[in-house]
């Protein structure tokens, strides 16, 4: 169960998530906010146990009946359920941007004790222990 504000500014979801690394790249200009006032919603971690492509990953959500979670959903997730990416990589491919000619995913990320909130590119492939946040469509 997620409950995503987006009155909020990204500046002040990142810092709910209290994360010990942010990627200065995820800022308000390259992540506007996309949403209004304040939802409640329920999101899934779905495992694909296998290495996996970013469009794959995305057809094979559809075809489970998801949507893939978006950046402020992430942030959300992430204030939520705190310790979960310590646990394994959660990637959220429903917000990509395009950055110096690549297009860019948020995760939500371990490096040893550390929790980080970094960038990976969308065209890379995602090992067999990433989760990805999804809605039910």
């Amino acid at each position: 169960h997620l409950v995503v504000d987006y009155a909020q500014s990204l500046a002040q979801m990142i810092a709910a998530g209290r994360y010990d690394e942010v990627n200065s790249d995820i800022n308000d200009r390259n992540f506007p906010i996309q949403g209004n006032g304040r939802i409640e919603l329920d999101a899934e971690l779905i495992h694909f146990n296998r290495y996996i492509s970013s469009d794959e990953a995305l057809k094979e959500l559809d075809r489970l009946d998801y949507r893939a979670g978006t950046a402020e959903e992430l942030l959300a997730f992430g204030v939520a359920y705190p310790e979960k990416q310590r646990e394994f990589p959660i990637v959220a491919l429903g917000t990509v941007r395009r950055m110096s000619g690549v297009r860019r995913v948020l995760c939500l990320w371990r490096d040893r004790s550390e929790r980080d909130l970094d960038l990976f590119w969308f065209g890379n492939g995602w090992d067999e222990d990433c989760r990805f946040l999804a809605v039910r469509k």
